[in-house]
């Protein structure tokens, strides 16, 4: 897929809020959120954002990669200061017939196997988009973490 023709409609600056839960039952913890869309080496794009986990201010980037043809998967490497750590964690996922880009990886969760997490990048009508990111804890239903809404 041609990341870079993806993300076009994204490009920029956006404002926002992002919400937080760490298990399916609890409440959603709400903060203001920023991110930065940009094309990054002609044909990479990179998404950062800020938002806050209700004591510190708390950062992340996403760097997309495309492959050679629109038939081939996209990939992706995170980062968050507060979700990952010191780690980065790689993806892989195509774009459904919604639009909508679903990645998918998985991190190391101790005394057991490895758990999934899936970021999905949702475009919208208008000036708005949502990037929302999934759980996969094994055995269990995949449940929503985080949704970050954006506006112009």
């Amino acid at each position: 897929m041609d990341i870079v023709k993806y993300v076009t409609p994204f490009l920029g600056t956006w404002q926002g809020q992002n919400r937080l839960r760490l298990m399916p039952t609890d409440d959603y913890k709400a903060s203001a959120a920023t991110a930065t869309v940009k094309v990054t080496a002609a044909h990479f794009a990179s998404i950062a954002y800020t938002w806050s986990d209700g004591e510190s201010p708390q950062e992340g980037l996403l760097l997309l990669a495309g492959g050679a043809s629109d038939a081939d998967p996209a990939t992706a490497v995170w980062l968050d200061s507060w979700h990952t750590g010191k780690a980065l964690m790689q993806f892989s996922g195509t774009v459904g017939g919604d639009g909508v880009l679903r990645l998918n990886g998985s991190y190391a969760a101790p005394a057991g196997p490895d758990w999934g997490w899936q970021i999905h990048l949702h475009p919208a009508d208008g000036p708005g988009g949502r990037i929302t990111m999934h759980n996969l804890v094994p055995g269990e239903d995949p449940y929503q973490v985080v949704e970050l809404v954006l506006d112009r």
